[in-house]
């Protein structure tokens, strides 16, 4: 009976070390590989459609930094239920946007996410759809995103609408007709 005990003392120990082991190599393998935040620059959308009249050319250009900022602006931090965004990097190309996501989970475990979303108008505000999410290359539900709507505070009114927006590489072009009154 003794050696039935030690085996199975030494076989409890060596499962508990293995299940451990494979723990530790799964939280190390879905942590950040980079440091993201959510700190941005804030931009003056008006005073850039203000200056394109100046120049009388009817279109606002958004480079992928000031699209970056803008979307870290009005980015919900809960992502989900015991999901805390810690930080965001936003890829523009073409009608997509790759997000990179830092995230903590339960406030202890870090990860890294990336989601895919397609951009689209809706009149003022730029829509982002979710298309997919990975961690680290494993599918996750798609129902963990919600929609994010970005307003662009574009100042629009009688004498300016918004006729076209194309999203191109690397930027997001929106163009105005101008109504002159005569």
């Amino acid at each position: 009976m003794g050696k039935f005990l030690k085996r199975l003392f030494i076989t409890l120990i060596v499962m508990l070390l293995i299940i451990g082991g494979a723990a530790w190599w799964f939280l190390s393998y879905i942590s950040p590989d980079k440091p993201l935040n959510l700190n941005y620059n804030p931009i003056d959308v008006r005073q850039k459609a203000v200056d394109m009249v100046k120049r009388l050319k009817p279109e606002l250009v958004l480079s992928e930094a000031e699209v970056n900022d803008l979307i870290k602006k009005h980015i919900d931090r809960d992502v989900a239920e015991g999901v805390e965004l810690d930080g965001a990097e936003f890829e523009l190309n073409g009608d997509r946007l790759i997000a990179d996501l830092n995230i903590t989970y339960k406030d202890r475990i870090p990860a890294h996410i990336r989601a895919e979303y397609r951009l689209e108008w809706q009149n003022p505000n730029l829509a982002l759809r979710p298309q997919s999410l990975t961690m680290k290359g494993i599918q996750l539900p798609l129902r963990m995103l919600e929609t994010i709507v970005v307003p662009l505070d574009l100042p629009t009114g009688d004498m300016v609408t918004v006729d076209d927006v194309k999203f191109e590489e690397k930027q997001v072009k929106v163009l105005f007709q101008i109504k002159l009154p005569f």
